[in-house]
């Protein structure tokens, strides 16, 4: 993608969803805070792998954190699952009998989940492709993760279309369009300093 590319605002994002779902007004810190752990766990994986914070944007693909300097495989891994694992730890912390932490904590543990998908740009696919490379090498390794990749996109694919004809939701059917949007971009992503 060129400089001119479609960058996107938390605020315009969240208005569109307000605008769908008129009760996500209420459900702003149940959605803000898991993002806020996610990405600041990434944050601190980076700095404790040496890496330099260069900036943080809302781009089309989501929210990333540009960084610098020079890591192994291995550590891209780690920054890599830090998110997940910030995540999955802000939703052991909140579970509670107050109604909007639990469901912050439902909505961290979901998010999550969806992160490790092995599919770029997801964090699973970030993790996945750095495997899939250091055990087969360069060539073979991008070639079996476009596979395995390519095939669990196109079930994301068949099964939001169901979910959309028979039980009228589209939210899977919109999170597998937005993956396949940006499976072109992959290997800049993977080798770019960027995480999200």
């Amino acid at each position: 993608m060129d400089r001119k590319r479609l960058f996107l605002s938390l605020t315009v994002v969240y208005l569109a969803i307000c605008l769908y779902y008129r009760q996500a007004l209420s459900l702003l810190p149940a959605i803000l805070l898991p993002i806020a752990a996610h990405e600041l766990s990434h944050v601190l994986a980076l700095r404790l792998l040496g890496q330099r914070i260069t900036g943080l944007r809302m781009e089309a693909q989501g929210l990333c954190i540009g960084y610098s300097g020079t890591c192994t495989p291995f550590g891209h891994i780690l920054a890599a699952l830090a998110g997940p694992v910030g995540g999955t730890v802000y939703a052991l912390l909140s579970f509670s009998r107050i109604s909007w932490l639990k469901e912050s904590a439902r909505l961290s543990l979901l998010l999550t989940a969806f992160n490790l998908l092995p599919i770029l740009p997801l964090d699973g696919g970030r993790v996945f492709s750095q495997l899939c490379i250091l055990c087969l090498g360069e060539a073979r390794g991008t070639a079996f993760f476009r596979l395995v990749s390519g095939a669990l996109l196109a079930l994301l694919l068949l099964g939001g279309v169901a979910l959309a004809l028979w039980e009228k939701s589209t939210s899977l059917l919109a999170a597998a369009i937005w993956l396949l949007l940006f499976q072109n971009e992959e290997e800049a992503l993977v080798k770019s300093g960027k995480i999200i």
